[in-house]
């Protein structure tokens, strides 16, 4: 199986990492939905690593991990300035 380069591995790895922190913090399951398509979105992602040979696909989940974690920090920020 081909591994992915360091730079996609890290951005998997912090956009899996989000997505657990939004997940514990979602206490009121306001984001429930969009978090549970994340999810779906990232184990995709997760179990397609071998395909990372093709450059079509690796770039665009480069651009869906961005997508993301950019959506990810915001849902954080709001999460945690309504705490």
């Amino acid at each position: 199986m081909k591994q992915m380069d360091p730079y996609v591995e890290q951005l998997f790895e912090a956009t899996g990492d989000l997505l657990y922190r939004v997940r514990m913090y979602d206490r009121e399951l306001s984001n429930s939905l969009e978090i549970s398509q994340m999810d779906e979105t990232y184990r995709t992602i997760k179990n397609s690593k071998w395909v990372m040979g093709s450059e079509l696909l690796r770039d665009r989940t480069i651009l869906k991990l961005q997508q993301m974690k950019f959506r990810l920090v915001t849902m954080m920020e709001n999460l945690l300035y309504t705490a």
